[in-house]
This record gives structure tokens, C-alpha cells and sequence, in this order.
């Protein structure tokens, strides 16, 4: 590896959930900050809207990576990555595929379907780490059946890094510098394109929102990149459609309470100690909700305007303190990367 390495970053990708992508997104602005000469590349489905708003080279598809066999492995082919991450995305042949071109091979998974997909015999065989960045509480530790895996194909343990965001700045974003925290919540439902029952998680978070918010407790209200329709700011009410990762950290940091899905951000606010109030919006997330609810670090609620308003109240009155303990994900992602370049750089 002469050259500056290139690195292919393949999420999730689709008009619903953005969690995949905006990880992909982090890691790849904080590679970039490190290492500007880095060639980094995204693989994205041309209907999702991040496929548009990538400020990274991107090479499209016509649906999700898993779906586009024969195109992913021709970007393979065009790119010659020196390391390429799969985000609980593709197929197992892609990766054989990748490893076969020379690359090294990253698998990242968020929860225990798509863990057993990083432990599948015939993706496991050509992957050089397996990122979990769910909490090991959750989906507990490695199993036997799947230290028995690792043991068989002589492959390292899976690297558990917990949820992945930027460092949260030390003041908050110019377009919201009028709040003054920590008197304000935070609301964002996930991308902004789930649905539950027929209705949009992000305009029941916005009707429950209209109810909690007040002049001395307004909000900030994020509807996520892939919704599509409109929602108006009131004097109560900041309406954004999306903001950068470390704004949102940032925001998260000085809020007094984050309203969120059971998805990223949630794992987010946790690891900063934030108030939540955590609503299940994919079919993913109830139990992840739960589990993190018996721990005692976020107060659940339904799919319901009414419920959900009563639990922020509740939030506001009793706040929480979470206390979990663990390393920022971000940094553990990048020491690891580097170490698989260096190995590449050697072979």
C-alpha cells in the first residue's frame, strides 16, 4: 500500500432508517481530519437521501448494497479498496469477494440479527474485525457457540465498541445559540422515515412535542434527512431538518432532555449521561428500549402522542442520571482501522 489507502464504506442504506449511514458518515469525517490524503468512498442506494447529501465520492445503486450483488463487486473491482466496512450490509460473497481483491474486510453490527450475520461461517471467514457497537448488556457478551466460530477460522474476538458519535463541542451550534442550557428538550425520532400503525414516528414526536414544550422549556425538534414532508418552527419550537453529527452531540450534551427512537441517538445520549425518554419506532428496537429501561437509563414510552408527552413530564419532574461507563466508540473504531491498514500496509 504505496499510496494513500482507499477505503469503501457500504451501509445500510434506504428512504427509512439513516443510523447505518451517519456512522459510516462519522467515522469517515473523523478518518478524514486525521488523514486528509485518505481516498474514502461510499456504496449508497441512489433512493435514499444521503445519497445526495454525501460529501464523500459516491458510487450508487439502484437498491440496498445486500440486494446488488453483481453491482457491489464491480465497485470492488473499479475501487481496489485497501479496507472496506461493511455496515450491517451485504452479502457474504461480497465479502469474500472484497478479501479476495486484497482488502481488508470490516463488519460492523448493531443488533443480534445482524450479529449472527457477522458470525455466519461464510462471512466470517473473510472478515479481519467485527465491530459490535451495540452495549454488551443488551445482546450480551460472545457466546460459546460463537467463541467455537472464531476458534475454527483462527478469527479475533469481536470488538465492542458501544455507540459511535463525535465529541460533543463546547458551545452550542450558531443556528440554536439563543437557548440557553441546560432549560431545553431535544426531540428526533431516527432518520425520519419510520413509520408505525400507518402514522410517521417523526410527526407523533411533533404533536407530543407541541404539548411539552413551553417558553421556559422550548425544544428543538429534528425531523431527520429522509422525511418528507413539512413541519413549521413555532416560538416554542426549533424545527431542523438534520445537523452534523458533533451539532447534534453538542445539542444532546446541553439539552435537559432528549426525546429519541430506540436507535443511535439513544445509545448516544446514554453514553453522555443525558435525561431520555426513548420510543420504540422500528421493529428492532422494543427490546433494546427495555433493556436499557430495567437498567434504569431511559424512561419508556409508547407510540402514542399522549403517553409520550406524559413521560417527558415525568422526565422533567424525576429526571435521570445515567451513569454508564464506557469508552468513547468512536476512538476505538479508529485505532482499530489503523491497525488493520498497517497490516495491509505490510502485506
Amino acid at each position: 500500500m504505496p499510496n494513500a489507502p482507499t477505503i469503501l464504506m457500504i451501509p445500510v442504506s434506504s428512504p427509512s432508517g439513516i443510523g447505518e449511514y451517519m456512522r459510516c458518515l462519522i467515522i469517515a469525517e473523523a478518518l478524514k481530519a486525521q488523514h486528509p490524503d485518505y481516498n474514502i468512498r461510499f456504496v449508497l442506494n441512489r433512493h435514499a437521501p444521503s445519497s445526495q447529501q454525501c460529501p464523500f465520492p459516491v458510487h450508487l445503486l439502484d437498491n440496498s448494497a445486500t440486494k446488488e450483488k453483481a453491482a457491489v463487486k464491480a465497485i470492488l473491482d473499479e475501487t481496489q479498496p485497501d479496507l472496506v466496512i461493511f455496515d450491517c450490509s451485504g452479502r457474504a460473497s461480497q465479502a469474500r469477494y472484497a478479501k479476495k481483491l486484497g482488502a481488508k474486510v470490516v463488519f460492523v453490527s448493531q443488533h443480534k440479527k445482524k450479529r449472527a450475520k457477522g458470525f455466519a461461517l461464510n462471512r466470517l471467514v473473510a472478515l479481519d474485525a467485527h465491530l459490535i457497537t451495540q452495549f454488551k448488556f443488551i445482546d450480551g457478551d460472545v457466546s460459546p457457540l460463537e467463541r467455537f466460530k472464531l476458534r475454527l477460522l483462527k478469527k479475533p474476538a469481536p470488538l465492542f465498541t458501544g455507540p459511535v458519535f463525535a465529541e460533543p463541542a463546547g458551545h452550542l451550534p450558531a443556528h440554536v445559540d439563543g437557548l440557553e442550557g441546560p432549560h431545553f428538550s431535544l426531540w428526533a425520532a431516527g432518520g425520519g422515515g419510520h413509520t408505525l400503525n400507518g402514522l410517521s414516528a417523526t410527526e407523533v414526536f411533533y404533536q407530543a412535542a407541541l404539548k411539552v414544550a413551553t417558553p421556559e422549556q422550548p425544544a428543538v425538534f429534528i425531523t431527520g434527512g429522509n422525511f418528507k414532508g413539512e413541519l413549521p418552527s413555532t416560538p416554542q419550537i426549533t424545527v431542523l431538518r438534520s445537523v452534523p453529527n458533533r451539532d447534534l452531540m453538542t445539542l444532546i450534551a446541553n439539552a435537559n432532555l432528549v426525546v429519541s427512537g430506540g436507535g443511535d441517538m439513544m445509545g448516544q445520549a446514554i453514553v453522555l449521561g443525558r435525561n431520555i425518554v426513548a420510543v420504540p419506532v422500528a421493529k428492532d428496537q422494543p427490546d433494546r428500549v427495555f433493556a436499557c429501561a430495567t437498567e434504569g437509563l431511559v424512561r419508556p414510552a409508547t407510540f402514542s402522542v399522549d403517553d409520550l408527552a406524559q413521560q417527558c413530564q415525568k422526565a422533567l419532574e424525576q429526571p435521570l442520571s445515567p451513569n454508564l461507563q464506557q469508552q468513547p466508540g468512536l476512538a476505538l473504531v479508529l485505532q482499530d482501522i489503523q491497525r488493520l491498514l498497517a497490516l495491509a500496509n505490510r502485506a
